[in-house]
């Protein structure tokens, strides 16, 4: 809440204005002089702030402006090149700040610095003991043309040379600007003021042109834009005189109705304290530049981390919880999904029971019809011989010369057989049938009868039934190592006899 919350200073050499910023919207409480029932005023205003940050603007003549150009440097050589040359340029001063402007258009293309000096600060020193004491922590403190270049961005005024004017509860404050970039600032107290009137501001204007045609701020008959600010509409003649008497000032009049809608206040609020308008604008924008050491504004560091730690909690906890009710949402629907599967099982249990009832009586047990099923479907699979004599028989109608001697079935034999085939696919189901025959007439011609069997063999393998047919032995022993003699005659009477191996199709 207290992040929310932006107490405002003005503080001048004669007194301070007093405002605050809350839920968006600009609060002016008023003006209170530097003297003890001042000090007692602005005590009690301030005693509903405790731990509130607050942004301090301070207005006087103690101001110093240096522009310096710097080398290019970045990291830890720039933050120590520019604290050694600003206590060689503040002399140690107690508020000291380099405001970074552009690069320089050079071939070195070096930094260029605008060096802000607050050579004395007793008109400031009374306020900030005040604030500190009653809990206020000081957020920044700042000098009055460090924030008005703000207004500039506001306002959309991008002339290469201009001179803003206010006239403040102190003075009259001129502000130059080039390109956009503070260059130079002073701030007039004339002695009438104590008697109640007005500086000469157009004269004010021309001794500011002429100062910054001597120091070569402004080359000589440059046109200067002059943007006065005119809250109570008073300064339209001023405007005048002064464009009549210098070719080369333009002045134009920003009137309340102007600076109402672009700071989104009311027009009589601005017209209630000639700093209204520099306090509202301070209540929007973050200086551009932070006066305050690091000792000062200590405490404000440590609020803003332990609100960001406050955030981070509560981003935490936000995220938790969103993923809580995700995770509660999912839960849901599975839990709906569960409930919809298992009244469709029952649905489907209602109607399997259904039809069950609906069937007629059997004579037995399903489990007994499945068993029959089964045996059934085994005798179908189960070899037949009369197809597998119709295979012998077809090859021995081309083949009259062959007669059977015996015929049998072995299904084992099949798997040997299938390995040592590459040619037969792993997937075919077979059973092996092993043929005796022999070769009729055979009148002692070995060749004639091995012809014979081996065009026997051929005629079975062109059968798609037979998956392959190999010769088991033959009627005289091929091997090389044996003699004629002992090759047809072991003893045995002569005969053609041989064996053959077939690996059938089993029936699908």
């Amino acid at each position: 809440m207290m992040l929310r919350t932006r107490l405002l200073v003005y503080v001048c050499a004669w007194n301070v204005t007093l405002a605050y910023r809350r839920g968006g919207k600009f609060h002016l409480i008023g003006q209170f002089n530097a003297d003890e029932a001042g000090r007692r005023s602005f005590t009690a205003a301030i005693s509903e702030f405790s731990g509130a940050p607050v942004s301090v603007m301070v207005d006087g003549v103690d101001e110093d402006y240096r522009l310096e150009s710097l080398p290019h440097v970045s990291g830890s050589a720039r933050r120590e090149m520019l604290d050694r040359r600003l206590r060689q340029v503040s002399r140690n001063a107690l508020f000291s700040a380099a405001w970074p402007q552009s690069r320089a258009t050079g071939e070195r293309r070096d930094d260029r610095y605008l060096f802000i000096i607050l050579s004395k600060y007793d008109s400031v020193s009374p306020w900030l003991d005040l604030l500190q004491q009653h809990g206020v922590i000081l957020a920044e403190l700042t000098v009055l043309p460090a924030i008005s270049h703000a207004l500039l961005h506001r306002l959309k005024l991008d002339a290469p040379h201009l001179l803003l004017v206010s006239e403040q509860s102190v003075g009259l404050r001129l502000s130059y600007f080039q390109h956009g970039e503070l260059r130079f600032s002073r701030l007039t107290v004339p002695e009438i003021v104590a008697d109640g009137h007005a500086p000469d501001i157009a004269d004010e204007i021309a001794k500011t042109d002429l100062y910054l045609n001597s120091q070569r701020l402004l080359p000589r008959d440059t046109p200067l834009n002059v943007h006065l600010l005119d809250p109570y509409t008073i300064y339209a003649d001023v405007c005048r005189q002064v464009s009549a008497e210098n070719r080369h000032l333009l002045c134009q009049p920003i009137t309340a109705s102007t600076l109402a809608r672009h700071l989104r206040v009311s027009e009589d609020l601005l017209r209630s304290s000639p700093d209204a308008t520099h306090l509202a604008l301070l209540g929007r924008h973050r200086a551009a530049v932070n006066l305050a050491p690091a000792t000062y504004t200590q405490g404000y560091d440590q609020l803003r981390l332990r609100h960001n730690l406050y955030g981070v909690a509560a981003g935490v906890v936000l995220a938790a919880g969103i993923a809580s009710a995700v995770l509660f949402a999912q839960e849901s629907n599975f839990e709906l999904e569960r409930l919809t599967t298992q009244s469709r099982i029952q649905q489907q249990a209602s109607l399997y029971r259904a039809v069950q009832q609906a069937l007629p009586n059997t004579p037995t047990s399903p489990k007994n019809l499945q068993r029959a099923v089964d045996t059934a479907r085994a005798l179908y699979a189960a070899p037949t011989p009369i197809a597998d004599f119709n295979v012998v028989s077809r090859a021995l109608e081309v083949l009259p010369e062959i007669g059977v001697l015996r015929l049998h079935w072995l299904d084992h034999d099949a798997a040997d057989t299938l390995a040592a085939s590459t040619a037969t696919p792993a997937a075919v189901a077979m059973r092996a049938l092993y043929f005796d025959g022999e070769v009729t007439p055979f009148n002692d011609d070995y060749q004639a009868a091995i012809a014979r069997i081996n065009a026997f063999v051929e005629r079975l393998r062109s059968d798609p039934a037979v998956v392959s047919a190999s010769i088991v032995s033959l009627p005289i022993n091929t091997d090389p190592n044996t003699t004629l003699d002992e090759a047809s005659n072991d003893g045995k009477p002569l005969s053609a006899r041989f064996k053959l191996k077939l690996l059938l199709r089993a029936k699908s």
